[in-house]
């Protein structure tokens, strides 16, 4: 039994050294990337400016001169699909409730917590509110959020549709820090555009990613600019995955290392 067990591990494990060295998987063409600079996109808005995944705050990002935007998802009490980072409202309100128990209507009776000298109105958007302003952007990051590993899944097929009826597929990244989810989406819709949050926070988390990489092949790798190193860069350009990082508002961060994108805070100082 021993024996055979040390077989079936030594066989996986030829089998995944082969996919982390020699598998390539086709990738989608992205036509928004520039190869002689990092796109710059402006993370839930200009959060710095005017309150963080408001409409007015992702406008102000591409007035500052963004290439495109970064914004969160969740869904509402009645299944709509609302753009907000947190599980409940606690940090940008005086209330507490989770954004999940309230409807689409309720929540935008919740005025948001403005930045210092802001004079724009602050509201939780639902996702087909910023159709018009998507279109003005080069690219958009939809980020899926989730309380764990099985939280979550159900605003997959509102936001498919979502895609198709809006024809969005040229410019849309959607990414997670769940790869479940991420997993599903890939099989659901494989022609999707998938960037795949590079999770610090998981034990083994070099291994993890990795193994989750390989199931999901993402087009585009994002991850933290402390865990940036020139291994996973040098992978990734093999695998012809791209790479963006977050969340860089110093240009120190990522200057010895050539990056595709960069999610960002202030898009002034980087621009």
């Amino acid at each position: 039994m021993l024996i055979a067990l040390s077989c079936i591990l030594f066989f996986f494990g030829l089998y995944f050294f082969y996919l982390i060295i020699y598998w390539n998987w086709n990738k989608a063409r992205q036509p928004y990337y520039n190869p002689n600079q990092p796109l710059l996109m402006g993370h839930r808005g200009s959060p710095t400016k005017i309150t963080e995944n408001t409409i007015f705050s992702f406008q102000k990002a591409l007035e500052q001169g963004a290439d495109g935007i970064e914004l969160d998802v969740r869904l509402s009490q009645d299944k709509q699909i609302v753009v907000f980072h947190d599980k409940d409202l606690k940090r940008l309100s005086n209330r507490s409730d989770m954004v999940e128990s309230l409807s689409l209507a309720e929540l935008q009776t919740i005025e948001l917590k403005k930045e210092e000298g802001q004079k724009e109105e602050a509201y939780i958007p639902s996702l087909n509110e910023l159709v018009s302003l998507l279109a003005q952007a080069k690219v958009v990051n939809i980020e899926i959020k989730s309380n764990s590993l099985f939280h979550g899944h159900n605003i997959l097929n509102p936001l498919i549709k979502f895609l198709d009826k809006n024809h969005l597929d040229d410019k849309c990244i959607i990414s997670s820090f769940n790869p479940l989810i991420l997993m599903k989406l890939r099989l659901k819709r494989p022609k999707t555009i998938i960037g795949f949050l590079y999770n610090r926070n998981q034990i083994f988390h070099g291994l993890s990613n990795l193994i989750w990489i390989l199931r999901v092949q993402p087009e585009n790798l994002h991850i933290h600019y402390s865990l940036l190193n020139h291994w996973i860069v040098s992978w990734a350009r093999k695998k012809k995955i791209k790479i963006n990082s977050y969340t860089i508002n110093d240009k120190n961060h990522y200057k010895n290392i050539k990056l595709d994108g960069i999610f960002t805070d202030n898009i002034e100082y980087l621009k």
